[in-house]
């Protein structure tokens, strides 16, 4: 069997790596917001750090981010502390983790 014209064409339309010139403009960089705040929501089984400038747009973003749908918007769901780190921090940038839960006690057989 003979190798297909198509591949034979292909190889020689390819151009050489040392003739192959790309040239990429540089940009401007994206400008984005920053605060040096960080808000703490705590529920009974989850965490959301959110940078933020104030608590109800902490509570606002880490609601929008949750895909579990909890209720961030409210004060009796999460309770809210938070922290002037003196960094520039992206403004809207979520973290939801879930906290340790303490083992359950088990009953002893007997």
């Amino acid at each position: 069997m003979s190798k297909s014209s198509i591949l034979e064409n292909a190889k020689d339309e390819l151009p050489a790596t040392d003739e192959l010139v790309v040239e990429v403009p540089a940009g401007q960089p994206f400008a984005v917001r920053e605060t040096t705040r960080l808000y703490r929501l705590r529920a009974t089984r989850f965490q959301a750090v959110v940078a933020a400038d104030t608590e109800d747009e902490a509570r606002s973003l880490a609601a929008s981010h949750d895909a579990l749908r909890g209720d961030w918007c409210s004060p009796e769901f999460a309770s809210s502390e938070f922290e002037d780190t003196g960094e520039a921090h992206v403004f809207g940038d979520v973290i939801i983790s879930a906290l340790a839960v303490p083992p359950a006690r088990r009953r002893k057989k007997g």
